[in-house]
């Protein structure tokens, strides 16, 4: 009886006690940003989409500054080399391009993917997912630990984060759990409890994000080898090739007026991937 005692006591307590040692919202952010590195960094990946029985790669060089300010450039390889190119700037809220000959710029798509894995300040990164309904509002700057008289703290759980798994590793979750009958799962980011690094980011459009296979690069960035994303019945899986850093002087590339690939999408046409392609692109980049 008395072992049955304590066993009920044990299960009622334990959700208590694991989030008594979830760190506040802002530490998990603040040491996530930390990890995402400084200065200018080149980033070489491969994309690779499934094409019928057979798939298509192209190659991205990515430069980047922070989760706001990046340049895109984007080859075909293969039966793709030559007939696929397309470059974009990102800086200002904007996405530029050059498209016959001439220089446009459009709002960056609210799915863009890359500022995930390159916010390197943890408030502007609190507000993005604010305004993707991962995080409430003033969930950054909320106090979580109170101190009542006698100097007694009090501990006051975040409603929005738990302890989750994902990748095979134990992860702090953002976001609300989706109920096992909802049809379309809640918006959340899943953040790795030991590394805090992004494992998994699901946005309200239903896109998905996972990341795998971390590694350590030049002046503190942590960068997944491995990435798949998922939206609807596609999937694009991404190989990491290198990340180095660059001189400040790269920063000169990050003007529009310094855009001279004009976008060329021909070798598309025939390919059974053509859709999703040009959607992930649209989409995500």
């Amino acid at each position: 009886m008395k072992k049955l005692l304590i066993s009920s006591l044990v299960g009622l307590l334990a959700p208590t006690l694991a989030s008594a040692f979830i760190l506040p919202t802002r530490t998990i952010l603040q040491k996530t940003s930390d990890n995402a590195g400084n200065g200018i960094y080149a980033i070489e990946q491969e994309v690779q989409f499934a094409n019928g029985d057979d798939t298509v790669h192209v190659r991205e060089t990515w430069l980047i500054d922070n989760d706001r300010t990046m340049r895109l450039t984007v080859t075909g390889t293969k039966e793709l080399q030559g007939n696929f190119r397309l470059q974009f700037l990102y800086t200002g809220g904007q996405r530029w391009t050059v498209v016959n000959g001439n220089r446009k710029s459009e709002k960056t798509p609210d799915d863009f993917l890359e500022r995930f894995l390159n916010f390197r300040n943890a408030e502007q990164f609190a507000t993005a997912l604010t305004n993707l309904k991962i995080l409430p509002s003033g969930a950054y700057s909320k106090r979580n630990m109170t101190v009542k008289k006698g100097n007694e703290i009090s501990y006051e759980p975040e409603s929005w984060v738990r302890y989750s798994r994902t990748g095979g590793v134990p992860n702090y979750a953002f976001g609300v759990a989706t109920p096992e009958d909802d049809k379309n799962n809640n918006p959340g980011l899943w953040i790795e409890q030991d590394q805090f690094v992004i494992r998994k980011i699901r946005l309200p459009s239903q896109v998905e994000m996972t990341a795998d296979s971390y590694n350590q690069f030049a002046k503190g960035l942590y960068y997944p080898r491995s990435r798949t994303i998922r939206w609807g019945n596609n999937t694009a899986n991404i190989r990491l090739i290198s990340a180095s850093a660059r001189p400040t002087t790269a920063g000169s590339q990050f003007q529009p007026n310094s855009l001279d690939i004009n976008a060329k999408v021909d070798g598309l046409e025939k390919l059974a991937a053509k859709d999703a392609i040009i959607e992930f692109y649209s989409r995500f980049r």
